[in-house]
């Protein structure tokens, strides 16, 4: 791959915001579909630069809440013998210690490799309808389904005193081959599938039970126009 073209920095750019919206984890044997990539300018409202994921289809994304401010992922590259590896890291903290949470934290631990769908804060300047953006981590253009995320640890304290933290810090890992990629997405708020004016053309993101409850399942599906 050669370089293309160089890179501007807007107003809009310099006044970003940092950390992570939302989080959604899949086990990595979710995928439903095969997974599609955007031409340069083929995606939603012909904004995409190339390369972005326009169709990346599972039926048991699961939505983890954490406190604010506590959500980030990082990526580090290292180059070695003509090759590039990025190291791949997602961290977010989640309050109080219960079974409830405890019996999630087990599941990861055990998990055979997990796919996250992460929003970030940041928009892109849209004066009128500003989008947030949305990147997965734990599948790649090389690895793909070997990219996966793994449990790498979690710190769990209840605290000493009556205003400690009490909670678990989590934190996945794993090891692409190129830097994480957009996902071009919009969640519907319906809960269900849709094919209209305002969504088509989009992967979208719903729970398929209609139902807004933050513990069932999301699907992940590219909705066509009518």
């Amino acid at each position: 791959m050669a370089l293309t073209q160089g890179h501007c920095i807007a107003c809009c750019d310099r006044n970003r915001r940092g950390g992570l919206k939302r989080i959604w984890l899949m086990e990595q044997g979710g995928i439903t579909g095969p997974i599609v990539y955007a031409g340069a300018g083929a995606g939603p409202g012909n904004d995409t630069h190339g390369g972005e994921f326009i169709d990346f289809p599972g039926v048991t994304w699961y939505e983890f809440e954490f406190d604010r401010g506590t959500a980030g992922f990082t990526a580090n590259a290292t180059r070695e013998n003509g090759s590039t590896m990025v190291n791949v890291e997602l961290e977010f903290y989640i309050p109080k210690i219960t079974e409830e949470i405890n019996s999630r934290l087990r599941e990861l631990t055990e998990s055979c490799g997990v796919y996250a769908l992460c929003e970030t804060y940041a928009d892109d300047c849209d004066a009128v309808a500003p989008e947030t953006y949305f990147f997965i981590l734990g599948y790649d253009k090389v690895f793909e389904k070997k990219a996966y995320l793994e449990f790498a640890s979690g710190e769990q304290t209840t605290g000493v005193g009556l205003q400690d933290a009490n909670g678990t810090a989590v934190k996945l890992a794993g090891v692409h081959a190129e830097y994480p990629r957009e996902i071009m997405v919009i969640v519907n708020s319906t809960n269900t599938s849709q094919s209209n004016v305002t969504l088509h053309d989009n992967i979208q993101l719903w729970q398929g039970t209609g139902t807004s409850v933050c513990t069932d399942a999301w699907i992940t599906a590219y909705v066509a126009a009518p």
